[in-house]
């Protein structure tokens, strides 16, 4: 019981000491500011506000979308006129080993009115033209020309192959042209032609739909002229969109067809070439033979 006297006591102690220590002591006297002279205003120092730290803006990160592209150009028919330039060629080699290199040039254009198509090709097998005016087609090769009729429907259609990507990566936007385009990446598997290995291709999509531009670097087969195996290149681009073109007969099927030979008004399906006018004509017999025995001693 002693002992625990003791040890109480000794706790009273301590609390007692705890105690006094936390009462507050005396209020210090505040020190005496002096008064500014009568009559004048108090001055105050400006406190320089803080310079805020301007946060960087977030960069913008572009979104992927899908890219389903059928046709180059589609949509391309809504522009009064427009040329098209396709750049291909390969390098590589043959089974044997053989280097083998060829390119090919590619320039078509086109214009609404009249309606016409012009397609100038140079490959590694000569130089030829494919042209439409209206319902009238002509074809030159090795100099020599074979012409004739066709629906004028049909010459609105295109000569052009058409390398559609399906698949490919959005990167961002990219001014081709004077037109704001969208730009995608792809490779071997949204290209989708057989033969290649690799395939490295940009893209760039008009907000019409069609293509402004192709650029491709492909390794595999030659699937163009089947000559071996080795890299591909080819630039598609479109060019001179609503700008003046000038499409006529080309100058050999010009001269295959002389201005003085007669022709029934009705002839269709017309073929000229090597000298011969070939056509067909619902023309009874009779009546054919009769127009051409008046009509080409008058044109002599």
């Amino acid at each position: 019981m002693v002992f625990k006297a003791k040890i109480f006591l000794l706790g009273m102690v301590v609390l007692a000491l705890v105690a006094a220590s936390c009462k507050p002591g005396p209020a210090p006297k505040p020190t005496p500011q002096p008064s500014p002279p009568v009559g004048e205003t108090p001055k105050f120092t400006p406190t320089a506000a803080p310079i805020a730290t301007p946060t960087p803006a977030p960069v913008a990160t572009p979104t992927e979308e899908a890219l389903q592209l059928e046709k180059l150009s589609a949509g391309l028919e809504k522009f009064s006129s427009y040329r098209i330039k396709w750049d291909v060629s390969f390098d590589g080699k043959d089974a044997s080993g053989n280097p083998v290199k060829w390119e090919t040039h590619w320039l078509e254009e086109y214009i609404a009115n009249p309606p016409a198509r012009r397609v100038t090709f140079e490959s590694p097998e000569g130089t030829f033209i494919m042209a439409q005016i209206k319902d009238k087609t002509y074809f030159v090769a090795g100099g020599s020309c074979l012409s004739g009729t066709a629906p004028e429907a049909k010459v609105l259609e295109r000569f052009s192959p058409e390398l559609g990507v399906s698949g490919g990566t959005f990167v961002g936007y990219d001014t081709i042209a004077g037109v704001k385009a969208k730009h995608y990446t792809f490779d071997e598997k949204a290209l989708g032609w057989g033969g290649f290995t690799k395939v490295k291709g940009d893209v760039w999509i008009a907000p019409e739909g069609y293509a402004l531009k192709e650029v491709v670097e492909a390794y595999g087969k030659d699937v163009f002229w089947e000559k071996g195996e080795g890299t591909l290149k080819w630039t598609w681009e479109v060019i001179d969109l609503n700008k003046p073109i000038t499409i006529e007969v080309p100058r050999e099927c010009a001269l295959a067809l002389p201005e003085d030979i007669p022709i029934l008004a009705d002839a269709s399906e017309m073929l000229t070439s090597e000298g011969m006018i070939m056509y067909k004509s619902a023309t009874p017999f009779k009546e054919a033979v009769k127009f051409y025995k008046e009509k080409m001693p008058a044109n002599g």
